[in-house]
């Protein structure tokens, strides 16, 4: 594990309280612009994630190009971004296979660019490298994302929950549903893993819980046929673990890390 910066906790405790503020005055149907305090917090909290977004790709290239295997720890999916930036530094095409409960797809979330809610958006428009996004697990999305999604086929595949517990349940099995997720990939797969795509008695304290979702052995077999394919994980994120009262969410999310690294480094040895 990197020692964590201290700058960027400090950071992150200070804007995260703006950020409160923020949400709570724009709930109310505030108007920001005649509110100069709300105005400075909103650029504050922007100017903070491109802060963050600089760090970690920095952190992580650095790692890239001394030949490490990468795994990101979250925290907000938002972290991801600068890793995937720092990844198109070194490939000149990657997939990611998202498991997610959300598209994360806006162009913007209660006004702030860089949100959680908004990376692979960001990923998308700012990555060219990155060449393909499969979504799976996906229950819980606006109108303009799905738009999207429709608009950007060549880019975007999203396997909605509803449709692959639909098939099961009409006889397709896990197998060929994972064979022709894994199909859509192309050969090198960055996994980003929100573990809001799991079944929420598995995090229930992740930060936008919503109910469906997988079992965490029908998500690694689907990681284990990535591997099978022949295709290389070059990297992963796991993110959106929760801290609660019981040490359950801890639980799972250690288990996945532990996975996900043994996939990584069976994949590249």
């Amino acid at each position: 594990m990197r020692p964590v910066d201290r700058k960027v906790m400090l950071k992150s405790d200070y804007l995260r309280k703006e950020a409160e503020l923020f949400i709570d005055f724009v709930s109310r149907g505030e108007d920001i612009q005649a509110n100069k305090f709300m105005c400075k917090s909103l650029r504050e909290i922007n100017e903070g994630s491109v802060f963050l977004n600089d760090w970690v790709y920095e952190q992580t290239g650095d790692l890239l190009k001394a030949g490490k295997l990468v795994g990101l720890l979250g925290g907000d999916h938002s972290t991801a971004l600068g890793y995937w930036r720092a990844q198109a530094d070194q490939h000149a095409d990657f997939g990611i296979l998202q498991i997610d409960a959300h598209c994360d797809l806006r162009p913007a979330y209660e006004f702030f660019k860089y949100s959680h809610a908004s990376v692979v958006y960001n990923a998308l428009s700012e990555i060219p490298q990155l060449k393909k996004v499969v979504q799976v697990g996906i229950r819980d999305y606006s109108k303009g994302e799905w738009d999207y999604v429709q608009q950007h086929a060549d880019r975007v595949t999203c396997y909605l929950d509803r449709d692959i517990k639909d098939r099961m349940y009409e006889g397709t099995n896990w197998r060929s549903i994972c064979d022709e997720i894994v199909a859509q990939l192309p050969q090198k797969v960055h996994i980003s893993f929100d573990v809001d795509g799991l079944d929420p008695k598995l995090c229930p304290h992740t930060g936008t819980p919503v109910h469906g979702g997988f079992q965490a052995d029908q998500v690694n077999y689907l990681f284990r046929r990535v591997l099978q394919s022949g295709r290389t994980i070059i990297g992963f994120d796991l993110v959106e673990i929760g801290v609660g009262d019981t040490n359950w969410d801890a639980n799972v999310g250690a288990r996945e890390l532990w996975k996900l690294c043994n996939l990584m480094i069976g994949s590249n040895h």
